[in-house]
């Protein structure tokens, strides 16, 4: 089902979910970051390639977030401008 075809209640549980799911990865690559004290976490460093997927997939569903979150705002904007 596509973002548009969602009611605000379904996207904000979407949302809600993603935010779990982004937060999970940010702890995975905090902890890498104060084990190994890289807090670059650039492709150009000598990055585990398990650490790399990891911040790969953690910026896939960032950006899968910032979607959920433009269409969210998209609506509310809607919702108040008919008020």
């Amino acid at each position: 089902m596509k973002l548009k075809e969602m009611t605000i209640e379904e996207l904000f549980t979407i949302y809600n979910i993603a935010c779990d799911i982004c937060k999970e990865y940010s702890r995975m690559t905090d902890g890498y970051v104060l084990a190994t004290g890289d807090n670059i976490l650039d492709q150009t460093h000598n990055i585990p390639s398990d650490i790399q997927n990891t911040i790969n997939e953690r910026q896939s569903y960032f950006a899968i977030k910032d979607k959920i979150t433009n269409e969210l705002k998209k609506r509310l904007i809607s919702d108040i401008e008919y008020e």
